[in-house]
């Protein structure tokens, strides 16, 4: 585990580590010089220091899921609130045997401004294609025996479980910082975007909103048509964002993509939309124009924006002019002000 503290350093200490910071969290609340100088008394002389300017905290754990060890890294804000918010943010495909949990994709300086948790789990490693890919719908395939555990205590709804460990791992920090039950929220990237479509069919009883950064809601091995998931568990407002010029994971054509050797057909932008807006009951369209014409994106429209939606959920689809496929973080703030502006309802 990796503490970094309000003193500018960061620490390397054994996973006992997570129980103490609980206790002290717990005690201390907002105080994050309490919170660094009783870490310190435990941290043993081994522990490996970096020189640290954000002014927040970063801690580094895992979580034992299924018999999978997950990794994740928790950020928390100089200036943290009694019941914060708390965002998670789902890595693309990385490649590379260290978990992808580091990059803050431009979130930090967001939750430091508005005082929210920051946390970017990792998915699961596929030792044979190098690569850590979610396992989002419909995506089994791509992923080997030694990353997906058995998938069957607790009954899974895919194996590896993402689902199943994101649900526990909300459901952990929720309760380890106050979390704001009606205020936690998921974003993505990639192959992270489509894992964070699952994570707002299965999850939603859980998160007030997700937010897509270039990813679809289905990606499967079986040409069109496109088989659907089944019914969210709960209303969930919805950002989309993708490039007019992505190639990786194309958004009007249900073309393909490539994970750990495997091409998997995908939704298209409009399929994805059309699924949430029906799925949270919207009633009031910015406009009636499809966001794809003859396979690509269509120079008619910059996107669509449903109301009128069950429990004052929204569903929003924002073209990305001109951009391919990478993650726009300078829209963090316009991402978090969504989320800020949908925590979930009384249903």
């Amino acid at each position: 585990m990796k503490i970094e503290g309000v003193a500018g350093t960061r620490t390397t200490v054994g996973m006992t580590m997570v129980v103490m910071k609980t206790v002290v969290m717990k005690t201390v609340g907002k105080n994050m010089v309490g919170v660094l100088i009783a870490l310190l008394l435990v941290v043993p002389a081994s522990a490996g220091t970096k020189a640290n300017t954000t002014g927040g905290t970063i801690i580094d754990s895992t979580l034992v899921w299924d018999g999978v060890t997950r990794y994740y890294e928790v950020y928390l804000p100089p200036e943290l609130p009694a019941n914060p918010a708390m965002v998670l943010m789902l890595h693309g495909t990385s490649h590379g045997s260290n978990p992808p949990i580091t990059a803050m994709w431009g979130w930090q300086n967001v939750s430091n401004k508005y005082g929210f948790i920051l946390v970017k789990p990792a998915s699961t490693y596929n030792a044979n294609s190098g690569q850590w890919n979610w396992n989002a719908y419909s995506m089994s395939e791509a992923f080997t025996a030694a990353d997906v555990g058995t998938c069957t205590a607790p009954p899974a709804t895919a194996c590896p479980d993402d689902a199943g460990f994101l649900r526990q791992l909300i459901v952990n920090l929720t309760a380890q910082y106050n979390v704001n039950p009606n205020q936690v929220y998921v974003a993505g990237f990639s192959s992270g975007a489509q894992m964070t479509h699952r994570v707002g069919v299965e999850i939603s009883d859980l998160v007030a909103a997700i937010d897509i950064g270039s990813g679809t809601i289905v990606g499967q091995l079986d040409p069109p048509p496109i088989t659907l998931p089944g019914a969210a568990l709960a209303p969930i407002s919805v950002q989309e964002w993708h490039g007019t010029k992505d190639d990786e994971i194309p958004p009007c054509n249900n073309g393909k993509t490539k994970y750990s050797g495997y091409n998997f057909y995908l939704a298209t932008v409009d399929q994805s939309f059309d699924y949430w807006t029906q799925q949270n009951a919207c009633t009031s369209f910015e406009n009636n124009t499809p966001l794809c014409d003859n396979g690509l994106a269509n120079p008619n429209t910059t996107g669509n924006d449903a109301t009128g939606c069950t429990n004052n959920t929204e569903v929003q689809f924002i073209w990305e002019e001109g951009v391919g496929h990478t993650f726009e973080s300078q829209n963090d703030t316009t991402r978090w002000l969504f989320f800020a502006a949908h925590p979930k309802q009384p249903q």
